[in-house]
């Protein structure tokens, strides 16, 4: 059969358009799912632990916009149980993990025993693998600066203690989120004398913390009747909850002022409830973001990018009675 010119033309034209349209798909196309589809293994604490649910949830929903195919584990902060999901998801191939137990020995360990994988560890540094959440320290210090100024203006620089009811047995970066707190703090009063700062272990970081924070201010207070302004600082809202709590139950609200970390539901919750002159801020780590920030990021590192950093940090800021509605709108 014979074609005329304006056919042979047309078969041509069709030829190069498939062309483009395979190369479109083989270096472009979307770009979030171009390139080899990734798999990433997520190791969480738990997702009853509501900041590790919004963490979770948040990376599912954005490695899916990004072509990732995800397997999940939760290890409860338990050694064998972490290190026993770590090895399944090397035994599945994945290409990434994301680790959320704060173990550094486990996860340093195992990091080493598998180069070939790229770890990423939220909230909790370890050799050898990349660093995604919070900058914990610079929270601190803008957690801190805040602190300063409502001292200043609500109690006219008077300080009698601060008391730190914090994980510190849950690594570096929890006792930086405090240490920061402290250094913001002494940008504005510099002679805040040391003997004044009281660090109290509350070693139990899930849920349990409410109530042993709770035990921790009242002890405190019980021991210290006479100070009329004190400042609870916490690694977390669960901590913040514990000490609301217990100046509640004290009836002492006008000698304290509560600061925490994460700016989570029981933080705001309280806030909107007229907390807001006791418990007066907590600095935002925005958990249901995690994803959105990290996923990118990650791709990057996977796709072998270059000057990709080894830490991803979001910024911070303060949660307040006063900017609530402006970062998280009633809905």
């Amino acid at each position: 059969m014979r074609l005329k010119g304006k056919s042979i033309l047309s078969i041509l034209l069709c030829f190069a358009l498939l062309m483009t349209a395979a190369a479109g798909f083989a270096t472009g196309g979307k770009p979030e799912t171009a390139g080899k589809q990734y798999t990433l293994g997520i190791n969480n604490y738990r997702d009853s632990f509501e900041f590790c649910f919004k963490v979770h949830q948040n990376i599912e929903e954005w490695a899916k916009k990004y072509g990732f195919k995800t397997v999940y584990a939760e290890a409860n902060m338990e050694p064998e149980k972490m290190k026993a999901n770590l090895d399944t998801f090397a035994l599945q191939g994945v290409d990434a993990v994301f680790e959320f137990n704060w173990l550094t020995d486990v996860t340093a360990k195992w990091v080493k025993e598998h180069p070939d994988i790229v770890v990423v560890t939220g909230d909790y540094i370890v050799e050898g693998a990349y660093y995604f959440g919070a900058n914990q320290y610079q929270a601190g210090v803008v957690l801190g600066r805040y602190l300063a100024g409502e001292v200043k203006k609500r109690w006219n620089g008077q300080l009698d203690a601060m008391v730190f009811a914090a994980c510190y047995q849950c690594g570096e970066l929890l006792i930086k989120r405090m240490d920061g707190i402290l250094d913001g703090y002494k940008e504005t009063y510099k002679d805040f004398p040391d003997k004044m700062v009281f660090r109290l272990e509350n070693n139990n970081p899930s849920s349990q913390q409410t109530q042993t924070t709770l035990r921790i201010v009242t002890d405190f207070y019980t021991a210290h009747p006479t100070m009329t302004h004190i400042v609870v600082g916490t690694n977390n809202d669960e901590g913040g909850l514990g000490a609301l709590a217990a100046v509640d139950t004290m009836g002492k609200e006008s000698n304290f002022f509560v600061v925490s970390h994460g700016g989570d539901t029981p933080f705001q919750e309280k806030i909107r409830a007229g907390k807001g002159e006791v418990w007066i801020g907590s600095v935002a780590y925005m958990p249901e973001r995690y994803g959105e920030f990290m996923i990118p990021w990650l791709k990057d590192i996977l796709d072998k990018k270059p000057n990709v950093p080894k830490e991803k940090s979001p910024e911070h800021f303060v949660l307040t009675k006063d900017n609530i509605d402006k970062y998280y709108p009633k809905k």
